[in-house]
């Protein structure tokens, strides 16, 4: 398993001194904030690439000329 680079024992530790740090309640609310940043992210750059996409396609073209 390979997410951002990082492997399962590194994955496991982190969560491990979150759950240390803040408890065992705040965990499921971070995941839950994550969650919805992760949404709203993916929807604006979708968005985003829609918009790139339409303004590259809808832009002229010059044929190549011969020399």
């Amino acid at each position: 398993m390979n997410f951002f680079g990082m492997g399962t024992f590194e994955i496991i530790t982190i969560l491990v001194i979150a759950t240390l740090i803040f408890g065992p309640n705040k965990i499921p609310e971070f995941a839950r904030k994550a969650g919805e940043f992760l949404r709203s992210f993916r929807k604006i750059t979708g968005e985003m690439t829609k918009e790139f996409t339409k303004a590259i396609d809808s832009s002229p073209t010059k044929p190549p000329t011969k020399k």
